[in-house]
């Protein structure tokens, strides 16, 4: 009598382990692939968020500059220190200081209330020489600014050679100082050509930008 043998199914125990190497390579290699999906998305919204808040302070400086004034209160129209720049500008309820300024990589914006007396904007500029006085109030534009310029054009070349850009520190550096106006106590404005345009120029990571604004034919406001 013959008795055949029967094999019982199944896998063996290799067969399991091999079996279970493949899925665990293919799940790796899955899972990298969908790391690099998710760090790409991330990179590029970081990349869009930052360039929407670079397009949104230029448009804000593009505007404050369309709004320069000569208050006749402070030392000039247009300041420029190497890290802040000051103006004044009209706003529908008075005259404010603004300040554009780079402090630790940040390239931040401040502007007073509107003011409508000369010694309320006067105050304001004297505070306004203390960053940690006025930083609470101020608004991040950009992170990781690397430096920050400001140029002015000179009014002398336009007619002969177009216009020439003149860093406005060496500019003012050429007049000499003056106070903010006091009660009881005026004074002259500095000899200072006014400038028909503003450059700023912005060192980022990713490289320079630069925009130019022209600014406004200064007239006789007074705070």
């Amino acid at each position: 009598m013959t008795h055949a043998r029967i094999r019982s199914t199944g896998f063996t125990l290799v067969e399991v382990l091999v079996a279970l190497v493949i899925m665990a390579i293919l799940a790796a290699m899955a899972f990298r692939g969908v790391d690099a999906i998710v760090h790409a998305k991330d990179s590029a919204l970081a990349s869009t968020d930052r360039t929407l808040k670079l397009n949104t302070g230029m448009s804000q400086f593009e505007y404050d500059m369309s709004q320069v004034v000569d208050s006749k209160v402070l030392p000039q129209p247009v300041m420029f220190d190497g890290a802040t720049l000051r103006v004044a500008r009209r706003s529908p309820d008075g005259i404010q200081l603004v300040l554009w300024t780079l402090q630790d990589r940040h390239w931040q914006r401040w502007a007073s209330p509107p003011y409508t007396h000369m010694t309320d904007l006067t105050d304001a500029w004297m505070r306004s020489q203390q960053w940690n006085a006025i930083s609470g109030n101020a608004i991040t534009v950009l992170d990781d600014v690397d430096d920050f310029q400001v140029y002015a054009c000179n009014p002398a070349t336009i007619a002969t050679s177009g216009c020439s850009w003149n860093n406005v520190q060496s500019t003012q550096g050429a007049a000499a100082p003056a106070t903010p106006a006091v009660p009881g106590a005026p004074t002259t404005p500095p000899a200072v050509a006014q400038p028909n345009g503003i450059r700023i120029l912005l060192k980022l990571p990713e490289g320079e930008i630069t925009r130019e604004r022209e600014l406004p034919r200064f007239g006789g406001a007074t705070a």
